[in-house]
């Protein structure tokens, strides 16, 4: 997924702060290089299919075989990245513990319930592959995830805005209007009252983040919009591929919506986030750099906890609907209004 290839890129500077001469590779999907393309830390990408045919299999572990490595770390831990491993001959292998571990790793980690720092447990949890318990929380704010952008994409995306007017003393906003799937998105109810409440706020304009197989969707939440806020919306503004999203996205004075991988990148763009979180969702986890002030989550669970005693994580995800309708816009609208008058395009000015 796009947010792990991201968060886990936070290794890539660990390693190379620890070893500035070493050549670093990083073995992620196709589709999520968009995220860690330029990276300052990273010497070359091994990008594969997340669905391999035999042959393509035997290309991967030959091609990772003739490397040589030193040292492997595997941040991900599934039987996929068993797979590269087995045979690499690499004479360090780490990774965390799994069934699988004795057989391919050389050093096991554990992940930890435990969070130090603002960095969160994703982070946390990552860096445990390759320093001790007690370097943790010195060692989670040293390096945050980062996306790097050349100035040619900057510069695409301000003339996009500029050509629809939208760069003119406004607040711009990024709504993240559907997340991953359905039991990681807001009601559409619920997030047409977000978008109504921001398209109220004085010169504010709103972009919005989704993928073209969602735009039916979409359109249904705008509908529950009421019709005299439309002119604020801007669903046509739209990037073509993730590189200009990004772009896009660099420009805004926040983001605002469901949990996943636009708010990572958000952050990585230095780009101030209010998230809502699903139910399901470990808030500790993904809620990185959370301060109360420039990046701000928030869950349910933050407001009636006592709905989830005696809950297992299956069942509430199992019953998310019910979970999500008592997450109502009332609980959070407060913090959201100060959120956006913290920063909008008036505040940048100070």
């Amino acid at each position: 997924m796009i947010g792990d290839v991201l968060i886990s890129s936070v290794l890539c500077s660990h390693l190379k702060g620890q070893f500035p001469g070493a050549q670093l590779h990083y073995a992620i999907h196709q589709g999520t290089l968009a995220v860690v393309q330029g990276h300052l830390d990273i010497d070359h990408f091994i990008i594969s299919a997340p669905k391999k045919s035999g042959t393509q299999w035997k290309e991967l572990r030959n091609q990772i075989q003739r490397e040589r490595y030193d040292l492997i770390v595997d941040a991900y831990g599934k039987l996929e990245s068993m797979m590269m491993i087995l045979g690499s001959g690499a004479a360090k292998i780490f990774g965390h513990k799994k069934w699988f571990g004795p057989l391919v790793y050389t050093k096991i980690s554990k992940p930890s319930g435990r969070v130090y720092t603002l960095a969160g447990n994703a982070i946390e949890d990552r860096l445990r592959l390759l320093y001790s318990e007690s370097e943790i929380q010195e060692k989670a704010l040293e390096f945050r995830p980062k996306i790097y952008l050349d100035e040619n994409e900057v510069n695409w995306a301000k003339d996009l805005l500029a050509k629809h007017q939208l760069n003119q003393g406004q607040t711009l906003a990024m709504v993240s209007i559907l997340g991953s799937s359905l039991d990681k998105s807001l009601p559409a109810q619920t997030m047409a009252q977000i978008l109504t409440a921001l398209a109220q706020k004085p010169r504010t304009h709103i972009l919005l983040n989704y993928i073209p197989n969602q735009k039916t969707t979409v359109d249904e939440i705008l509908a529950l919009v009421p019709e005299e806020h439309h002119t604020n919306l801007h669903p046509e503004v739209y990037g073509q591929n993730l590189r200009e999203f990004l772009a896009i996205l660099s420009q805004v004075h926040y983001l605002v919506g469901n949990e996943g991988g636009a708010v990572n990148m958000a952050k990585a763009l230095d780009i101030p986030t209010f998230t809502l979180f699903s139910p399901w969702i470990n808030k500790a986890a993904w809620n990185s750099f959370d301060d109360g002030h420039t990046h701000i989550g928030v869950h349910l669970k933050d407001f009636t906890p006592e709905r989830f005693s005696g809950q297992s994580n299956k069942e509430i995800r199992k019953n998310y609907q019910v979970f999500y309708d008592a997450f109502q816009f009332e609980l959070f609208a407060g913090q959201l209004d100060a959120f956006c008058q913290t920063h909008n395009y008036t505040s940048s000015l100070k």
